[in-house]
């Protein structure tokens, strides 16, 4: 028997929140429960959603620095609440329901709204050392008016689904959850016990469309009748995204819009359509923040809003959820359900297997089961086969199962064939060939037999995880070649989630993801091409060409090729014309600020590309006699020497100028400053030892003087050292180095002119 301990905490006043404890038996214990300062609780619980998010990529053995926060808050909680007279009452409800061989179940009602957002799933039992409701069903039980009577169903139990991905929104495994949901039910959807479908499409429209199917129906007595509307549901079951506004103080679900992007389902509305379907009892929102209220409304929330609306019961997400946590949840949840276990005890187990799948995860706490109920045991159908009065399920949910696969193994009997040991090695030869379908209907066969055969139930799961991943790859090859890139992408996603390194998955997802840019960028060329969006065109093909799959040569496309080379001419030419048209609009602007030298130069430009543009002729004509001025100069140095200058050069920076007069040349800098003076001294005379040029090498580092004594000469321009003296046979006229500066040239007085290959070395 299960044994319930409630515990509903009051608003707070001066002293704390009074606190009320009742049993099963209907005793009742008051109490009085203290928390810290609001305001430090409250920073206390913002540290949480990061704690948990952070988790899930954790794979650890000891506590880790981020689960610190988590487990303060829970044992501050728990020790608020059930550190005092809570504290005896809870062991004596786990004692008195380990006698009678049933379940504790913790069931709160928090009335005070700041409170309900807590997380209480993360209490922590210091004298345990574990987390409460690992152990202990937590259910959390809304403050609301009406009741609602117990619903008999004549079988199939029928489950809603829908899948809701936003193109704008990030990838979530929803067909991996898909098939893990129609795996956990594939038992009793065998026996006819329950049915799945889902909706058509990703749009609140689909969704209203599916609930209003039986919204003239109503169950007669707390029974539906097998003549009421054929499509009746009992569970609705949504896999997506979902959110809360801080600003607007209200959960959502993320669904399709009808024109593309994210069309957001407030909680209210959502409640709207929900409220209008007599038969629905149940809501599984695999989305985040599905279970997260505002601080003054507790039932801001997409859960809060649903059960206000009097959904029976909501299993909702309160913070972020992976897509590993939210698929091992709902694998376990329904696979409780599907023995027939009361929802509280199946969230219990979906938190253990979360658990135990992701060690050191924290994301098992964001699950939230709120439920109201009224038999308190969370048996919210009773799948009969004709109307009558309630019955319970039976304490061996396995016995139809194992009676069906006794049944068939006699059949195989009299048909002269194996026996388990032989079925054993069949189903081990479909295993190992990945033979899927066989291995697991044979597995299962074993099962139904002998429950405990060697170790059919591990190849029974092993076999199950190889025939989804070789559906959905299977899956995502058929919509490849079928050119479904969105499909194949969302099926490969679902495999590598499961399995990383499953065969070639992921290099396949990241050809499908290629392809299917190259095929929206294709589309939109096409649209861009038919609105004469020439340049946008040709960013477009660019793209296109960077997205080309890793070693797959994209296909000929000839329609496209035109399209590009089209675009391409067609914008030559429309640039060429905005470039006449610019340039020439320039130089009439030029004209009439009489800016002459400015308009000739734009008007050459235009004669560049089009001689015969407009009145390009005229205006050039009327624009070159007006930039013949004569220039203007004034002197900024003035440099005095001891003779005659005969030769000047400045250097390439510009910053040096070289001179000679007479025997003597000088480098002297932009201001007429002395900073070098170099002679040539053979004393032949004045005359036969006159510089005659001075020229700079290309890079500033030398300087080259040519004489009437027959030589020319080059120097260190940074010191004055001689580097090299070369000789003719009569006087030296002019020097002239190459652009590379390796060669020097020299002119001779004798009609002749030499050519120097210069290479360092020592003065000659």
């Amino acid at each position: 028997m299960d044994v319930d301990l409630q515990v509903e905490v009051g608003p707070g006043g001066s002293d704390g929140y009074p606190v009320v404890f009742r049993t099963t038996g209907g005793d009742e214990t008051p109490g009085v429960m203290r928390l810290p300062p609001a305001h430090e609780l409250e920073a206390q619980a913002a540290r949480i959603p990061d704690a948990v998010v952070a988790s899930s990529a954790l794979v650890r053995r000891a506590l880790a620095d981020g689960e610190a926060p988590v487990r303060e808050l829970g044992r501050t909680l728990f020790d608020a609440l059930l550190g005092g007279p809570g504290a005896g009452l809870l062991r004596a409800a786990r004692n008195r329901a380990a006698l009678q061989g049933g379940q504790v179940r913790l069931v709160l009602h928090v009335q005070a709204p700041e409170l309900a957002r807590l997380p209480w799933e993360f209490l922590y039992d210091t004298s345990e050392g574990d987390y409460l409701c690992l152990e202990v069903p937590l259910v959390r039980h809304p403050q609301v008016a009406r009741p609602v009577a117990p619903l008999r169903v004549m079988p199939p139990l029928r489950i809603l689904g829908m899948v809701a991905r936003p193109e704008d929104q990030d990838p979530l495994a929803v067909q991996a959850e898909q098939l893990l949901l129609r795996e956990a039910l594939s038992g009793l959807v065998a026996e006819g016990r329950v049915e799945l479908d889902w909706t058509e499409g990703q749009t609140w429209r689909d969704l209203r469309e599916a609930l209003r199917r039986d919204a003239r129906s109503a169950p007669v007595q707390g029974v539906l009748q097998p003549g009421g509307a054929r499509r009746e549901w009992h569970v609705l079951h949504f896999i997506g995204h979902g959110g809360y506004d801080t600003r607007a103080q209200e959960g959502a679900l993320a669904l399709a819009g009808e024109q593309g992007g994210t069309y957001l389902l407030s909680a209210g509305q959502l409640a709207m359509l929900v409220a209008g379907h007599p038969s629905l009892r149940l809501a599984v929102l695999n989305a985040c923040e599905t279970g997260r209220a505002g601080g003054l409304n507790p039932f801001s929330s997409v859960a809060g809003a649903l059960m206000h609306k009097a959904l029976p019961a909501v299993l909702a997400m309160q913070y972020e959820v992976s897509d590993e946590a939210a698929l091992e949840c709902a694998h376990a949840f329904y696979s409780a359900l599907a023995r027939q276990l009361p929802i509280d005890v199946a969230v219990m187990e979906a938190r253990q297997a979360m658990m135990l799948a992701r060690p050191g995860s924290l994301e098992w706490g964001t699950p939230v089961l709120y439920m109201r109920s009224p038999d308190g045991h969370g048996h919210l159908f009773d799948l009969t086969d004709t109307p009558g009065p309630t019955t319970r399920p039976s304490n061996h949910p396995g016995t139809d199962v194992q009676q069906a696969g006794n049944r068939l193994m006699e059949q195989r009997r009299k048909e002269g064939q194996a026996d388990l040991d032989e079925l054993y090695t069949e189903g081990l030869a479909a295993f190992h060939t990945e033979r899927w379908d066989e291995a697991v209907e044979t597995f299962r066969t074993i099962i139904a037999c002998d429950r405990n055969y060697r170790d059919s139930q591990a190849k029974l799961t092993k076999a199950r995880h190889g025939q989804r991943l070789n559906a959905l790859y299977q899956a995502a090859m058929d919509a490849a070649g079928t050119r479904h890139w969105g499909q194949a992408i969302e099926h490969l996603e679902a495999v590598v989630a499961a399995e990383a390194d499953y065969r070639d998955a992921q290099s396949l997802l990241d050809q499908a993801r290629a392809q299917q840019v190259r095929a929206r960028l294709r589309e939109e060329i096409t649209t861009l091409h038919r609105a004469r969006q020439w340049q946008a065109v040709l960013a477009a093909a660019e793209k296109l060409n960077q997205h080309t799959p890793l070693n797959t040569a994209p296909a000929p496309d000839p329609e496209l090729e035109a399209i590009v080379k089209a675009a391409q001419e067609t914008a030559e030419t429309t640039n060429r014309q905005q470039t006449l048209k610019d340039h020439y609009r320039q130089a009439l602007e030029h004209v009439d600020a009489d800016r002459w030298q400015e308009a000739l130069q734009a008007l050459e430009k235009v004669r560049e590309i089009d001689p015969d543009y407009h009145a390009t002729a005229q205006l050039t004509a009327k624009a070159r006699p007006k930039t013949n001025r004569t220039l203007k100069a004034e002197p900024s140095a003035l440099i005095e020497g001891a003779g005659r200058v005969n030769a000047i050069a400045f250097s390439p920076d510009g910053e040096r100028l070289a001179l000679a007069y007479d025997k003597t040349a000088l480098i002297v800098d932009g201001h007429g400053q002395k900073l070098l003076t170099l002679r040539h001294k053979n004393w032949r005379g004045w005359r036969a030892e006159l510089i005659t040029g001075v020229v700079f090498s290309p890079d500033g580092r030398r300087l080259a003087t040519a004489s009437l004594d027959n030589t020319a000469r080059v120097w260190d321009a940074e010191t004055g050292t001689r580097c090299l003296t070369l000789t003719h046979d009569s006087g030296v006229v002019g020097v002239a180095f190459s652009p590379d500066g390796r060669r020097l040239a020299t002119a001779s007085s004798d009609n002749t002119a030499r050519i120097w290959q210069l290479e360092e070395g020592d003065d000659g």
